[in-house]
Formats: C-alpha cells, sequence, structure tokens
C-alpha cells in the first residue's frame, strides 16, 4: 500500500464538530440463540423488511458471512439478504428481512443502519493528490480516523473525485478525517457531496417533501424524476450537496427516515378488531390483512421507518403484548424534525396505486418494493374483518391463484400428499416445518418466496425447488 504520509512537524488543525450521537447503544450483549420453531405463546415472532441500499449488503455480510452471523447472534434474530442481488442481469433489491421476538427485531435494525457506511464526495487537485501519492493518504487516513479513501480522476486530468467513506457509529472520526483531508491537500471544503442509491418506493414518498428538507438543513437535494410511470430511470440515486459534512450528513438521515419499513406477523383473526384499524390509519401505519388456515390472519404493517414506533406499538397490541414488552426504538434525534410528513405515508401509497391502475403499467413490477396496499374493508356488526382482498402493486403483474387452491381448513391427507412431494425432491427434512405449522398441499401452492423466508427457509437451493414445484402444481 506504500509508506505511510508522516505529518509535518506543524500541528494540523481539525475543526471541532458537535453533532450529537445519533444512534447510542452500539454494543449489544450476546444472548444464546434461540430455535426458529419456538411456541409462539412464549416467544412471538415477527418479521421486519427495511430497505438498505443494495451496494452495501457485501458490506454488512462481511467475509464469509462473518459480520451478519455474529449480529444474528448477538441480537438472537435471522437476517435474510435477496440471493437474486447475487445473479448478473436480475434486477437489484434493496430489502433485508429479519424475523425474531419485537425487541431484538430493533436490536437488529439499530445495529444494521450503525454499520451502513457514510460517504462523503469531494472534488480535489489531481496535483495535491500526486504529490501526496494515493497509497499514502490511504494509509494515513485509514490508520488515523478508521475511514476509506477511494480517488476518481476526472476527464480534464486536473482534478480528482475523492470518496471518504466511515460508518454511522463514528460519524464524529469521518468529520474530523475530512476537515483534515481539506486540510493537508488545501482543499477548499466550500462544497461537498453525498450520494443515495436508493428504490423506487423511496423516491417516490419522499419527492414531495424534498424542498422542505432542503429548506431545513440548507443542502442541495436533486432527486429522480418519477411523476411519469411511462419513462422513469434505470437507478434510482439521490445526490445532496452542501458546504459542510454536517449539512448533507443531516439531510441524508432525514431523507432515510422516510424510508418505507414493514412488519409482517401472524395473529387469530377473533383478535383482529375495528379499534386496531382505526390506530393504524391515525398513526399513518398501513393496515394490510390475509386470510390464512384455521382462523389465522397474517397482518402487514409499513410506514416510514422514522414512524417506527408507532408500527411497534400497534404491532404489540395484535400480539396481545403486554405494556412492559413495548418497543420503544433509539431514533436520530434529526428525525423529529420529519414531523411535517406526518399522516402523508397513506396517501402517498394509495396516490401510486391509482397512478398504477390507470397507467397499466404492469412493467414496474421489478421496480417495486410492494408500499402500496389496499386499506381493509370492516363488518359493521362487530368489527371483525369482513373482507381481505388486499393486494400489493406486484399483484398487479401476477397471475391469480384459483380459489379451489386456496385452502381453508387444514387437511391432513392434503399434508401427506405434499410430505409425498417434499421427499420426491429431496426435501424431506422440511415436512415437519410445514406440519407445525399447519400448510397443507392446497396452502403450499399459494405460497411465495417471501413467505418460505417468513417460514425460516434461508436455503436458496431449498426455494428454488419449492418454488419451481409450486409454479407447476399451478399450472
Amino acid at each position: 500500500m506504500g509508506r505511510c504520509y508522516k505529518k509535518s512537524s506543524a500541528a494540523i488543525k481539525v475543526t471541532p464538530f458537535d453533532l450529537e450521537d445519533f444512534f447510542p447503544g452500539h454494543n449489544m450483549a450476546k444472548q444464546p440463540l434461540k430455535q426458529e420453531t419456538a411456541p409462539a405463546t412464549l416467544a412471538p415472532l415477527a418479521t421486519l423488511s427495511m430497505e438498505v441500499s443494495y451496494t452495501f449488503h457485501s458490506h454488512l455480510i462481511g467475509r464469509s458471512g462473518q459480520n451478519i452471523n455474529r449480529l444474528m447472534e448477538e441480537t438472537d434474530t435471522r437476517i435474510h439478504f435477496p440471493d437474486r442481488n447475487r445473479m448478473t442481469g436480475e434486477p437489484k433489491c434493496n430489502n433485508v428481512v429479519i424475523r425474531g421476538q419485537l425487541s431484538n427485531l430493533e436490536k437488529a435494525r439499530q445495529r444494521i443502519r450503525m454499520d451502513i457506511p457514510v460517504e462523503i464526495i469531494v472534488d480535489c487537485s489531481s496535483e495535491k493528490i500526486s504529490s501526496f501519492g494515493q497509497c499514502s493518504l490511504i494509509d494515513y487516513f485509514s490508520k488515523s480516523y478508521g475511514v476509506l479513501l477511494r480517488f476518481y480522476p476526472k476527464i480534464d486530468g486536473l482534478s480528482c473525485q475523492v470518496n471518504i467513506r466511515g460508518q454511522q457509529y463514528r460519524i464524529h472520526h469521518l468529520k474530523e478525517a475530512v476537515s483534515s483531508f481539506g486540510y493537508l491537500t488545501q482543499t477548499p471544503l466550500e462544497s461537498m457531496m453525498m450520494k443515495i442509491e436508493t428504490s423506487f418506493d423511496h423516491v417516490w414518498l419522499v419527492r414531495d417533501h424534498v424542498d422542505k428538507i432542503a429548506s431545513v438543513t440548507g443542502a442541495g437535494i436533486r432527486c429522480p424524476d418519477v411523476s411519469n410511470l411511462k419513462e422513469l430511470p434505470k437507478k434510482y440515486c439521490i445526490w445532496i450537496r452542501g458546504s459542510s459534512v454536517d449539512t448533507v450528513y443531516a439531510a441524508s438521515t432525514m431523507l432515510n427516515g422516510l424510508l418505507p419499513m414493514q412488519f409482517m406477523a401472524q395473529m387469530p383473526s377473533e383478535r383482529l378488531n375495528r379499534c386496531f384499524l382505526a390506530q393504524a390509519e391515525e398513526a399513518d401505519v398501513l393496515f394490510h390483512v390475509e386470510t390464512s388456515v384455521l382462523d389465522i390472519l397474517t397482518i402487514r404493517l409499513t410506514s416510514y421507518e422514522w414512524n417506527a414506533r408507532n408500527s411497534f406499538e400497534i404491532l404489540r397490541r395484535c400480539l396481545g403484548l403486554a405494556t412492559n414488552q413495548a418497543v420503544v426504538p433509539s431514533l436520530p434525534q434529526t428525525w423529529k424534525t420529519l414531523d411535517f410528513t406526518r399522516n402523508n405515508f397513506l396517501p402517498a401509497s394509495k396516490k401510486l396505486l391509482k397512478e398504477l391502475s390507470s397507467s397499466h403499467q404492469n412493467s414496474l413490477s421489478h421496480q417495486l418494493g410492494g408500499i402500496v396496499v389496499e386499506t381493509p374493508s370492516l363488518s359493521s356488526a362487530d368489527g371483525s374483518v369482513g373482507s381481505a382482498t388486499l393486494s400489493s402493486p406486484l399483484a398487479l403483474t401476477k397471475s391469480c391463484v384459483p380459489a379451489s387452491l386456496t385452502a381453508s381448513r387444514f387437511d391432513q391427507n392434503s399434508f401427506r400428499r405434499l410430505s409425498d412431494l417434499l421427499e420426491t425432491v429431496g426435501l424431506a427434512r422440511y415436512s415437519d416445518l410445514f406440519l407445525q405449522n399447519e400448510i397443507d398441499m392446497a396452502m403450499f401452492t399459494t405460497l411465495n418466496d417471501d413467505d418460505l423466508i417468513s417460514l425460516g427457509i434461508t436455503s436458496f437451493g431449498a426455494r428454488k425447488i419449492m418454488l419451481n414445484a409450486i409454479q407447476e402444481l399451478r399450472s
């Protein structure tokens, strides 16, 4: 990597920064890993789906899975990253799925957010970079501040783009590194940038709030235009420009607070009533209901990530947990200023569904993350769910499953046929898992990849074989 750059006798002036710790509690105590098959009455499990740019997935996983395995052990959760991101030519997905108890879901969510890299982009004279040497600068800033430098010479040959990457939980070190870099290379730090590689869903949610965030933070924000669903960009990148690290970092933090986040859990149908749905609507949380087997409902709660406290509380009530089991998520202080987006998630989701329906843009299915669902209708008599014909945008492009394949009651004979099928394809080891979850052949044919993941089937190969079998059964 070359020799380390030696500091001169003159002291380096580092501009002092005063930035509050956005993500406290980084160190988590290790706990023994519980089995996925623990009885739901003793340890209610739920699934959390959050958005993390796919470009950071490999960083979170670590070499040979060391980082993610340690995180799962310390938070007692199961974490899944999209398998298709490893396939050439497949559309990338930002969803990270976490399964565990409610309090552990929050620990894992917080840890993931803290471990995501933060990258500041500055322009510097190529001559200055050459005078020190790229390798020397990389070595020096890595050892002194724990940050990574990457250099991208520009076409003019006179300037160079320098990306300075640090961590969320060490943001002070990153800010000191940027200041030190400017001092060493005599680079004016009057303008710097950040780039957020995100999704269509996120851009759709933030587009009406960009001007307000720019006004609050003083940053310039350039967001992709998604107003015309017939002419959408291939990638969704939000660019932030400001005069200081504080400015661009605050803007990026606020934008990340508007990322969509979804919870999924199962509950007895008799527990669902009008009260939960009314509370969700008041809290700007999308409440989606799917009928399962044996009077069990699957519920999905979706909202902004900054609204996680309301989502956790509604989910706690749905699961019938005591008040002392309430989860109070640790959120950045900057997100408090996002209160102006309150009661905007539901209208934005409904507007997207309306736009998709009117424009018939079925080709968008691979770009959508499923944030849009309709509101369930209620029975006026007892407040129970009267209809659960709910769907995400992805459902607009999928063929409907015949009603005859939808199981309303678990059937032992049907399960035997499923068990025989699994044995035929070499997956007999999963028979007990399907039996414990009361899934027979009829219900099996309605499952998708997300359902298999929520059941705890983490092997990509096993899920692929099952999905192929399901496709053949549907044909």
